[in-house]
């Protein structure tokens, strides 16, 4: 039903285009009896658009909260990962500052 009201609206639209008042008599169309019936939208056509449109807001909410759970879930495995390789830099910065001097006579230019 939803769609059947989109539908109507879109061939509205075309048709006020033709017909709005002061386009100089505008383009009379006729339609033949083979063509759909384009009159007002009933409560419940509107009532089932309504809600197909709210059903897919919703669908798209949870769609974002699952998204959001899953970075939340992974937080705590990324912050971990962080701290190891924090914890591996500073340590093969000591092992370097301890090679240094080792260093330092076979290249002076690097020197401290």
């Amino acid at each position: 039903m939803g769609k059947d009201f989109l539908a109507w609206g879109a061939h509205k639209t075309k048709m006020d285009q033709f017909t709005a008042p002061g386009a100089g008599g505008g383009l009379q169309l006729e339609l033949s009896e083979g063509s759909q019936d384009m009159s007002e939208p009933s409560g419940a056509q509107i009532l089932a658009a309504t809600e197909a449109s709210g059903q897919a807001v919703q669908a798209k909410n949870e769609a974002m909260a699952l998204y959001v759970n899953l970075l939340r879930s992974d937080l705590p495995a990324l912050v971990e990962r962080f701290i190891a390789m924090e914890q591996q830099v500073t340590t093969m910065q000591t092992e370097l500052d301890a090679l240094k001097p080792l260093c330092s006579p076979l290249r002076p230019d690097h020197a401290n």
